[in-house]
């Protein structure tokens, strides 16, 4: 089945419509998002640094995204195209209401986080959550391993029932399963046969490679699918893990794994055939392989990266 797989849009407009374009230009049976669908609302960084930000414009504007774009676009995007089938995971910039505004007002497409579904001859897995950082939207993030403690954030902010709330002392972390937990159950009649949508990548893979060349993808996901050895996994979360790390995909045993990272300007996806990945895919940018050398200064948002490091160790560590 012809596939387009792209992660980390991020609610950028531009991206979207390259991504249906493309999918229409590609004859593409099945689209999947793998997680960060929505735009991020960043408060102001001096209240980041004082301890007084509010986020909740963050949420308001994700709603207003999928309610006056994103679930209208793509309706019309697969009322005109009764053949494609759209398949999703939210991700760790997604608040949960947002989520669930996008599924209320989309019901052709199906969000897979935390279940398994089929669909020509394939067993699709979806997992939305993340390894815990000082990040402050702790919906989809969790402990990686089961003994592994949460990260102490200046701001852990959580969705309530109509608003985001403040979740003090790693409670969000600490009343969920870790990421270990979660998968421990799962188990595929068909591995051979399966493909794993997940937004966080596996730990030192390459998949998962920083702009300061540190890993910081899951170690419960890499074992999940070193045991496993599903036919395909997808990922997204680190942007500049292809251009730091060199490539794009990589093999866990059976499994070809693939983060196409992601640019503000130019769509990274990837188009596959499911019932042979490995020799079909390709990257819309950089091809079946990637050029070989130093690709650190092409890297996208490379200034950004850096800022974005330095709040993260610096500001919003708890």
């Amino acid at each position: 089945m012809k596939t387009l797989y792209a992660s980390d849009l991020h609610g950028r407009v531009n991206l979207y419509g390259d991504l249906m374009e493309l999918a229409s230009r590609s004859a593409a049976r099945l689209v999947i998002l793998g997680g960060d669908l929505f735009p991020t609302i960043i408060p102001n960084p001096v209240t980041l640094i004082n301890g007084r930000a509010d986020f909740q414009n963050d949420l308001k504007g994700q709603l207003r995204f999928v309610e006056s774009y994103l679930a209208p676009t793509l309706r019309d995007f697969l009322s005109a195209r009764p053949g494609v089938r759209l398949l999703y995971i939210p991700g760790n910039h997604d608040w949960i209401p947002a989520v669930k505004r996008f599924e209320e007002a989309l019901p052709g497409a199906m969000n897979i986080h935390a279940r398994t579904v089929s669909l020509n001859g394939h067993d699709f897995l979806g997992y939305a959550c993340v390894t815990d950082s000082t990040f402050w939207v702790k919906d989809y993030a969790r402990r990686d391993r089961t003994a592994d403690p949460y990260v102490p954030s200046r701001f852990a902010i959580v969705s309530g029932t109509d608003r985001l709330l403040e979740s003090p002392g790693g409670e969000y972390a600490q009343n969920s399963a870790s990421m270990e937990e979660d998968l421990s159950g799962v188990r595929f009649d068909a591995p051979g046969r399966a493909i794993c949508v997940f937004h966080c990548p596996p730990y030192d893979t390459g998949l998962d490679t920083l702009h300061n060349g540190r890993p910081i993808g899951s170690r419960a996901i890499r074992s999940f699918l070193e045991d496993r050895q599903p036919l395909l996994s997808l990922h997204g979360h680190i942007h500049e893990a292809p251009y730091m790390s060199g490539f794009f995909r990589t093999r866990i045993g059976k499994t070809t794994a693939a983060n196409p990272g992601c640019n503000p300007e130019t769509l990274h996806a990837l188009i596959l055939d499911t019932d042979d990945p490995e020799a079909s895919l390709t990257h819309t940018v950089f091809g079946k392989i990637m050029p070989m050398g130093d690709m650190h200064g092409l890297m996208p948002e490379r200034r950004m990266r850096k800022v974005k490091a330095f709040f993260m160790e610096r500001v919003l560590k708890g």
